[in-house]
C-alpha cells in the first residue's frame, strides 16, 4: 500500500516536472519565434503583449495538465472560464483603444510617419510633434496641438511631405503682351530665390490672347510658409510690372 501510495506521488511528482518544462519550452519557443519574424513588423509593446499572451497559454497548459493529474478537472474549467471571460470583457470594454492602437502600428510602419513630418489632412496642416499610441499629434500654423485617430487617417487621404526632401512650390504669373518676358523671368527668379526657394525655375507654361502665363518652380524647406512665399513673389512682379 505504501509502495503504490509512493508510486503514484513519484508519478504525480513527474508528471509536474514534465508538464512544468513543457510550458516552459512553449513559452520559450512562442517568445523566439515572435521576436524572429515580427520584431521589425510590429511595436516592441506589442511584442510584450504577446509575452504575456504567451505565459498564459504556458501557465494554462501547465494547470490543464497538473489538475487533470491531481484529479481536480473542474480546476481547469474554472480556470479557463475565468480566462476566456475576462479577456472578451477586456477585448469588449478596450475595442475602440485597441483598434486605435493596432491601426496607428499599421499606419506608422506603411507610410513611415515620424516626427518631424508635414501633413495636410483636410483642413488641418501642420507637423507630427508626436505619435502617439492612439493618435497621430499636429501643430498647426495657430501654433495649436491637434489629435488626429488614426482610423480616421485610416480612412481619409491625406498629404505627407518629409522635410529632408523638400516641398515643390508652383505660382503661376500672367505677363501681359508688349511686355518684357526675359525681364520678367529673371526678376522672378531672383525674388524667389531671396525667399529661400531653392532651384528655382521659371518655365513657359502656355501662350493666351491675353498675354504669356510663366510657372515659377522651385523647392521649399517649410510648408508653412507656401502662401506667404506664394503672395510674396505675385505681389513683387505685378508691381514691377505696373
Amino acid at each position: 500500500m505504501d509502495l503504490g501510495v509512493s508510486g503514484e506521488l513519484l508519478y504525480a511528482l513527474l508528471v509536474t516536472i514534465v508538464a512544468a518544462v513543457a510550458a516552459g519550452l512553449v513559452y520559450w519557443v512562442a517568445r523566439r519565434l515572435a521576436y524572429r519574424f515580427l520584431s521589425g513588423v510590429i511595436d516592441k509593446r506589442l511584442l510584450r503583449l504577446l509575452e504575456f499572451i504567451f505565459i498564459i497559454l504556458a501557465a494554462s497548459l501547465f494547470l490543464a495538465v497538473t489538475a487533470h493529474v491531481y484529479g481536480f478537472p473542474l480546476l481547469v474549467l474554472v480556470a479557463l472560464s475565468v480566462l476566456i471571460i475576462g479577456s472578451l470583457t477586456l477585448l469588449v470594454g478596450f475595442r475602440h483603444v485597441i483598434e486605435e492602437y493596432l491601426t496607428g502600428l499599421v499606419l506608422v510602419k506603411a507610410y513611415e510617419l515620424k516626427v518631424g513630418d508635414y501633413v495636410e489632412f483636410g483642413n488641418v496642416r501642420g507637423y507630427i510633434v508626436a505619435l502617439e499610441d492612439t493618435a497621430l499629434v499636429i501643430r498647426d500654423s495657430h501654433r495649436d496641438l491637434v489629435y488626429i485617430p488614426y482610423t480616421r487617417l485610416a480612412h481619409s487621404s491625406f498629404k505627407r511631405f518629409r522635410v529632408e526632401e523638400g516641398h515643390e512650390i508652383r505660382v503661376h504669373v500672367l505677363v501681359p503682351r508688349g511686355l518684357s518676358l526675359l525681364k520678367i523671368r529673371e526678376e522672378a527668379s531672383r525674388i524667389a530665390r531671396s525667399l529661400g526657394v531653392e532651384s528655382v525655375k521659371v518655365d513657359v507654361e502656355s501662350v493666351r490672347q491675353d498675354g504669356v502665363l510663366l510657372v515659377v518652380r522651385g523647392i521649399i524647406r517649410d510648408p508653412r510658409k507656401e502662401d506667404e512665399i506664394r503672395y510674396a513673389i505675385l505681389d513683387h512682379i505685378y508691381s514691377t510690372i505696373k
